[in-house]
């Protein structure tokens, strides 16, 4: 496969995996508990570990599923799986759109369990030292990996087929490019925007970020099955 399908199909799985909300979810509650109790240049910090955190933990998948792939699955997934991801990219869209969000105009809240919802609520409103946010970015990243698995599977296998100069940036900018809405809620609290507007906007928005990432789920499905498989 050449290395524009593998960058295409690539980019197209980051704009999926960036359209997922529990981690930019942490954030915003990272930002609320942390202005009131913290200097604003510490609660700086604390957002800047937390998207550190978010970005290591995908790049850590990547080039794990890189080594999984390249020494279980003789180096690049079979039709077959990739059949299976399909599947499950397309089951993931229907989610979106149906189920991701509880139900409640007035809430962003997903459709986690209530003790882990819990869990990291109580994480961000403990936060008070870098090592801490960069953990809460690490976990909240990883727990969409319901979500993200067969993502992480595909964007290895495209890496995995491209030349070997550019595997490394491909990773890195991946890990890096699904962390922008992270990036984009950093740079509007950083030039006078609060948390609570963020939020605000989350919720006004809500049917659109259901819209947008089931229909990216569905479209990087289709993709995967035009170039990849048949």
């Amino acid at each position: 496969m050449s290395d524009i399908t593998c960058i295409a199909t690539i980019i197209l799985a980051a704009i999926t995996q960036a359209s997922l909300q529990l981690g930019l979810g942490g954030l915003i509650l990272l930002y609320h508990n942390s202005m009131g109790k913290h200097r604003r240049k510490t609660t700086r910090h604390l957002a800047k570990n937390y998207i550190l955190g978010s970005c290591a933990i995908t790049f850590l998948m990547v080039c794990t599923f890189c080594f999984l792939i390249g020494n279980f699955f003789g180096g690049s997934l079979s039709a077959e799986w990739l059949v299976v991801s399909i599947g499950i990219f397309a089951a993931s869209g229907s989610v979106m759109w149906l189920l991701y969000y509880r139900k409640g105009k007035k809430t962003t809240e997903l459709w986690l369990p209530k003790a882990f919802t819990n869990f990291i609520r109580k994480k961000a409103r403990n936060t008070n030292d870098n090592v801490e946010a960069f953990s809460l970015g690490l976990l909240s990243s990883f727990a969409e990996i319901p979500f993200s698995l067969a993502i992480y599977f595909v964007v290895a296998n495209c890496i995995l087929n491209m030349s070997g100069w550019l595997q490394i940036i491909t990773a890195v900018s991946y890990a890096i490019f699904t962390a922008l809405p992270l990036l984009v809620l950093k740079f509007r609290v950083k030039t006078g925007k609060s948390a609570i507007e963020a939020q605000k906007w989350r919720v006004r928005n809500k049917a659109f970020s259901k819209v947008f990432s089931g229909s990216s789920f569905m479209l990087l499905a289709i993709f995967v099955l035009a170039f990849w498989v048949m």
